[in-house]
């Protein structure tokens, strides 16, 4: 095999970052250390220079010194990042020969080459994170993956740029782990993320936060980037309310992600208007959310013999290419189907999937690197699982928009709105000069809230940047301490008086609008502070809704307690939302006791079609 060259080409736009100086007289003043959230696109780049169609899409990263370029995407079950080396470690049942390996890794890391690589024992000696999650679903070689792969300790960019380098572990496979169809670098975002874990211990992020959107590749538009964003998340790019629930990793979850939802219907959305439910009726389908999946649905084999009864398709065969798995059709048969699939979730969140990312061209890596679609025909991104969990994958991204919050266990999904434009917003947790005062209007302090009102179009382009470009705006309410003469002492006292000077300001403020009201403290910590600014306000199902018919007086029932989170603070983990359940067919609910509003709801166990035990994991059925 002969050597492999280190250059990405890089078909996107340059990246772009923003800072903000102060000045103060004729001191020098910088502003408090408050870092805004990082973002960088997921897109489309060649990876062989020789090959120029050599295409994949995935998240670009600059490693080692002098750097090289490779494409990465992430993983949400992984603590730690995975880089392959000339060892790339391809299942040769699916991959050919050693370029369609390579490009489809998104290039390959050649640490040898690399000033800034040092090797270690193993990852815990290299500082690596421990343990990875090892429950059922997870690819099979995870279980050896942490103490098979060569350690060290790198260099490493997120999107090539300094606001997101940091030094940090990586492992460097030395078996084959994953699946052949998930392919690209594995960049672990996990609950203990080296990565975020050194993001946020150098300052640079505002907290352990990543959010995801897949972007749109096909259509007859042109292709739209997707994002990844560190500390934060991007307002334009979601619609109307959020769900959110608590991470949950165990084993009894059967979600080795922590992000179990459940499939309450799936809607063919005809091109005529008419809606029909290719689901039987009253059942769920419990599904563990996994971005780095390469198709949309990976379900029992009922969802697709439903598919093509109702649209009257019949399949081909099986995909073996990027979409593996996936049903390719005839696109010159007949019958075609031209509409659209909504994914309705029982936390309430419905996702609409287009027609363009729905019925897809079938794409590939050809044996000299090119990248080919079959033009005879199109594939439908979802596979017939046998005994394996059920999964959301990469295609829901093209609609979905994702959260994760590892300092409060949560993860967040909206509807995703398609669009270039970006505007910030900061999830800080923090209760010190970070977590600035609330401005009107200002989406980075998240005063208008994840799903609430935003103050404008979101088109944060700093000036001079190219249309289109996502830059993060600079929080306002950071504390400025002022260094005269290049003694630091002053600083330090002019940051404290600051600091009480709005203590002071806050204390006098609070007590002003308490006068003449109900002394609502709702907003506010055990200290009276307002709380971190960040989401705000979670928009989902505020208030219970009321029952809907009588329970019998006897019979045999469970009771489960509803999870979930109405409003994102902080301080409380898990705090009560409406879910609604199923009794008889009608939806049934009861007032529970103890702290908090306690809502729980009362399953029979001789009727219902799905045990109660898919409650567990914070994953209700919704009415």
């Amino acid at each position: 095999m002969s050597p492999r060259p280190h250059v990405v080409v890089d078909r996107a736009m340059p990246f772009m970052t923003s800072s903000l100086v102060l000045a103060l007289g004729a001191a020098s003043v910088l502003a408090a250390d408050c870092p805004s959230p990082l973002s960088f696109p997921i897109t489309t780049k060649q990876i062989d220079p020789n090959v120029p169609d050599s295409f994949m899409r995935g998240i670009a990263v600059t490693i080692g010194t002098p750097e090289q370029t490779i494409l990465v995407n992430a993983w949400p079950d992984l603590n730690n990042t995975y880089i392959y080396d000339q060892q790339m470690l391809c299942d040769p049942s699916i991959i050919f020969n050693d370029e369609i390996c390579f490009v489809r890794r998104g290039g390959i890391y050649h640490y040898e080459d690399s000033k800034s690589f040092s090797k270690y024992n193993d990852l815990a000696s290299a500082g690596g994170a421990t343990n990875e999650i090892t429950t059922t679903g997870t690819e099979l070689g995870v279980k050896k993956l942490l103490s098979s792969s060569l350690a060290g300790v790198e260099k490493l960019s997120v999107g090539g740029s300094n606001t997101s380098s940091v030094t940090m572990p990586i492992g460097i496979p030395r078996l084959r782990w994953d699946g052949g169809y998930t392919i690209l670098h594995a960049l672990g975002l996990g609950a203990n993320s080296t990565y975020l874990n050194a993001l946020s211990q150098s300052n640079k992020i505002p907290s352990r936060v990543w959010s995801y959107f897949w972007g749109r590749q096909w259509g007859s538009g042109s292709p739209l980037d997707g994002s990844i964003v560190f500390g934060g998340y991007d307002q334009e790019k979601t619609i109307g309310n959020n769900y959110t629930q608590p991470l949950d990793y165990s084993e009894s979850t059967g979600c080795w992600t922590g992000m179990k939802v459940t499939v309450s219907d799936l809607v063919l959305n005809y091109r005529n208007g008419d809606d029909e439910s290719i689901m039987p009726r009253n059942s769920a389908l419990p599904v563990c959310i996994v971005p780095q999946r390469h198709l949309l649905l990976e379900a029992p084999g009922y969802v697709v013999d439903n598919f093509e009864q109702a649209t009257g398709m019949v399949a081909a065969g099986s995909s073996f290419g990027f979409y593996w798995g996936a049903q390719v059709y005839n696109n010159t048969a007949t019958p075609y189907y031209d509409g659209d699939l909504t994914i309705a979730l029982s936390n309430g969140l419905s996702v609409r999937i287009p027609n363009s990312q729905l019925i897809v061209p079938p794409e590939e890596i050809a044996r000299n690197g090119s990248f080919v679609t079959e033009p005879t025909q199109m594939a439908l991104p979802i596979n017939r699982l046998g005994t394996q969990p059920a999964t959301l994958g990469r295609f829901f991204f093209t609609s979905a928009y994702l959260m994760v919050d590892h300092e409060a266990d949560t993860f967040t999904l909206w509807q995703a709105n398609p669009t270039a434009k970006s505007n910030l917003v900061a999830i800080s947790h923090a209760k010190d000069s970070c977590a600035s005062e609330p401005t009107d209007g200002d989406a980075a302090n998240g005063t208008s809230g994840a799903g609430g009102s935003g103050s404008g179009s979101g088109d944060t382009n700093a000036p001079g940047s190219e249309a289109g470009e996502p830059t993060a705006k600079t929080p306002t309410g950071a504390i400025a301490g002022g260094v005269v003469g290049g003694v630091s002492a002053l600083a330090l006292i002019g940051a404290v008086a600051f600091f009480l000077v709005r203590r002071r300001k806050r204390a006098a403020n609070n007590t002003q609008s308490g006068q003449g009201s109900t002394g609502d403290m709702s907003d506010r910590d055990a200290s009276g502070f307002p709380l971190a600014q960040g989401v705000g306000e979670l928009e989902s199902h505020s208030q219970p809704q009321p029952a809907v018919g009588e329970l019998p007086s006897s019979g045999s029932y469970k009771y489960a307690a509803a999870v979930g989170v109405q409003q994102y603070d902080p301080h409380v983990t898990q705090q009560p939302i409406h879910y609604g359940e199923y009794y008889n067919n009608k939806p049934a609910e009861v007032q529970g006791q103890g702290q908090g509003q306690g809502w729980v709801y009362e399953l029979d166990n001789n009727t219902r079609p799905v045990a109660p035990v898919e409650l567990s994991g914070g994953t209700p059925r919704s009415s």
